[in-house]
């Protein structure tokens, strides 16, 4: 680690490191560091000088790690974890429920599931800092930044980390009223071919985890939108650009949407993940708290684990949808 002049890696360098590692670019590791990508590159560039070795083969598409950087990369995670532990501990000691907490969500859970309820709690709670994450991260999805992390998958088992099931999420083909009467409406899913689809792009790359049925009517359905936006997606479907699947939770607010009368297409599990010592800090066990009363199953029953029709969800309302009325 020695850079000839006595000097060694540079905290900074080792953080800047990680970011650019789990973003997989100079530039997106600028944006979460809240500084300049020059000053990334030049952070990168004096570690691995001072390593003596390249950490990163360098591409069009961004950066990928050297057999080197995956060996520095396993090294410098326990050393920012390490150092968060120990800011987590001094905080929470001096001000328990005071700080700042980050959520790392999906878009559309962020959107429309937690970001209604984002007001009431931070007049609650003046003292805690929410800071919530919709980028993408389709590794590693509990960053050394994010201390609670809403995700369609579980820990995998690592054993650092504790996932607890949040909520199900049923996936149903809906369409908009204008879109069915030009088009008609599909009762059974083989008849539903032939029709316009709009795909999440996560909905096509895991169409093997679904049901064999669904597996395959994904396949032969072939999409006329592809979007990487939840949010671009229900907007699609509002204006009659296609059918798409989407949860049901969605439903009570966007009450112009119809169902579709065939069953769901598969359900899903959302977890909350976290590291282990993370929900020690008060502050973040408030927060993990509070997420888990916005998914309460007994209160929105959309997210319960059988499939309730959302003709059956009269009387029940999101805060954004009540508002709205």
């Amino acid at each position: 680690m020695d850079n000839g002049d006595g000097g060694h890696a540079d905290w900074d360098d080792i953080k800047t490191f990680v970011a650019a590692a789990q973003t997989g670019s100079f530039g997106a590791a600028a944006r979460r560091l809240r500084t300049t990508q020059p000053t990334v590159t030049r952070r990168i560039e004096d570690l691995e000088l001072r390593l003596g070795g390249r950490l990163f083969d360098r591409g069009l598409r961004g950066v990928t790690l050297t057999r080197a950087g995956e060996l520095v990369y396993d090294r410098a995670l326990t050393m920012q974890r390490a150092s968060l532990d120990i800011e987590r501990l001094s905080l929470d000691n001096e001000t328990p429920h005071e700080g700042e907490v980050t959520i790392a969500a999906p878009e559309g859970i962020g959107g429309y599931v937690i970001g209604p309820e984002v007001a009431e709690f931070v007049r609650e709670n003046p003292g805690i800092r929410l800071g919530l994450d919709c980028g993408f991260y389709p590794e590693n999805p509990v960053d050394a930044h994010v201390d609670l992390s809403v995700q369609l998958t579980d820990a995998g088992g690592a054993p650092e980390l504790a996932a607890t099931p949040l909520a199900s999420l049923h996936y149903a083909l809906f369409a908009s009223k204008d879109y069915l009467q030009t088009y008609g409406a599909p009762t059974r899913i083989e008849a539903a071919v032939g029709h316009r689809f709009i795909y999440h792009s996560a909905q096509v790359a895991k169409r093997g985890q679904w049901g064999a049925k669904t597996s395959a009517f994904i396949e032969l359905s072939a999409p006329s939108m592809i979007v990487n936006s939840s949010t671009l997606m229900l907007h699609a479907i509002q204006q009659g650009a296609g059918i798409g699947a989407i949860p049901t939770a969605i439903a009570p607010l966007a009450p112009d949407l119809v169902m579709l009368d065939i069953p769901p297409l598969a359900t899903s599990t959302l977890w909350l993940c976290h590291h282990r010592d993370a929900v020690k800090a008060g502050r973040v066990a408030k927060v993990a708290e509070w997420l888990a009363s916005i998914f309460d199953a007994r209160e929105r029953p959309w997210f319960r684990p059988e499939f309730i029709h959302p003709r059956e969800f009269a009387g029940w309302s999101w805060p954004a949808a009540t508002a709205r009325a």
